[in-house]
């Protein structure tokens, strides 16, 4: 039985009679959810770990076949991330719930992690998107010092550039914030009832 149909189940029971439902079909419910967020995070961080990677080779290549300093500062950002990640990756498994724990112990488990991507999502400012955009400043900052005799024609271009880097960080931060809203604050409420609920 998949979460929506216990939410349902419980909308529709008529409060004053006892309800059908054990307390092994709801750890199963929390385990099952909790495993199916831990494999989302897993994919999303492995992808995320790779692309770091990857563009972190990029600007190491580009910073040394063009010369230009400021493609390291973007391979330090990207790289930045990637170790940040896995790092953070590597701390969390201290948090995981075995298959065994208790009722108590599972939605104390998936409340932590919970907590813990909210953390990271608010926060996403400082440890992703500020490192990057050092880098994506010192790269505009050089080309427009290279370019500064080519006069105003070239400021209106490096201008484009960083108007579409300031979007696109922008969406990526909204984006970010909107799925702590609409997602992780809306399951961390069903967890911290439910565990309230436990202890009365």
């Amino acid at each position: 039985m998949s979460f929506d149909e216990l939410q349902s189940e419980w909308q529709a029971h008529n409060h004053e009679m006892p309800l059908n439902l054990t307390t092994e079909r709801l750890l199963n419910e929390v385990r099952r959810n909790h495993r199916s967020l831990e494999t989302t995070l897993f994919w999303r961080d492995a992808r995320e770990i790779v692309v770091a990677v990857i563009l972190t080779a990029i600007f190491v290549y580009l910073g040394q076949q063009g010369g230009s300093w400021s493609y390291y500062v973007v391979a330090v950002g990207c790289f930045w991330v990637g170790a940040f990640m896995l790092l953070d990756r590597w701390f969390q498994k201290r948090h995981r719930s075995s298959n065994d724990a208790s009722l108590r112990s599972s939605i104390q488990a998936s409340l932590i992690q919970v907590n813990h991507q909210i953390w990271l999502l608010k926060n996403i400012f400082w440890w992703y998107l500020l490192p990057i955009a050092i880098g994506m400043v010192a790269v505009i900052g050089d080309e427009m010092w290279k370019k500064r005799a080519e006069g105003l024609v070239s400021y209106m271009g490096q201008a484009a550039y960083i108007v579409f880097c300031f979007l696109l960080f922008y969406g990526g931060y909204w984006l970010n914030q909107r799925a702590v809203e609409k997602e992780l604050e809306p399951r961390r409420k069903e967890l911290q009832t439910l565990l309230a609920s436990l202890r009365s």
